[in-house]
């Protein structure tokens, strides 16, 4: 099934206090594919519709995956465990979403419609769970593996000059 056909009524979710769950496929999902080495394996979800405390119409959405990312320390593939839940209203506009104040980070509006797209909501809200510089706890780096580069210092690009600044201070 592509992204486009999987696609529900935001509001009507809401208000019917409704539950959808399932997989999306990660090579389904170009866009976080770019930051995965190998888009294999599927994005597990689970929304869940209500209505917030103020009475607007609202979802949680649960993702979890086991997402391969690169080390940005020595680049080799870091297992990535994402888990993680988040409530969002559901506005009716981009101006209603705009006009809300930023303050707010408990709850996270996103611009609902009668067509939503799941996997694009999906997929947005797994980049934004993403490590922004994704490493190891501890990890070699790519250098300390050779064995002629440790131990030992670069060579002082300035040592000559240095050296003859000095002969020349002797002749004065």
């Amino acid at each position: 099934m592509t992204a486009s056909l999987l696609a529900i009524d935001s509001f009507e979710l809401a208000r019917s206090r409704r539950q959808i769950e399932g997989d999306v496929p990660i090579v389904q999902m170009p866009r976080l594919a770019e930051f995965v080495p190998t888009a294999q394996g599927d994005i597990r979800y689970k929304i869940a519709g209500l209505i917030d405390d103020e009475g607007h119409p609202a979802a949680n959405l649960h993702v979890a995956a086991l997402l391969t990312l690169t080390c940005q320390r020595c680049n080799g593939p870091l297992e990535f465990a994402l888990d993680r839940t988040m409530q969002f209203r559901f506005v009716d506009s981009e101006e209603e979403l705009n006009s809300l104040p930023i303050e707010d980070d408990e709850v996270d509006a996103v611009v609902g419609s009668k067509n939503m797209s799941i996997y694009d909501w999906v997929e947005d809200e797994v980049i934004l769970s993403l490590p922004l510089v994704p490493r190891h706890e501890e990890c070699a780096l790519p250098l300390a593996s050779d064995p002629d580069l440790t131990g030992t210092a670069a060579p002082n690009p300035f040592a000559a000059l240095i050296a003859s600044r000095s002969d020349d201070g002797a002749r004065h």
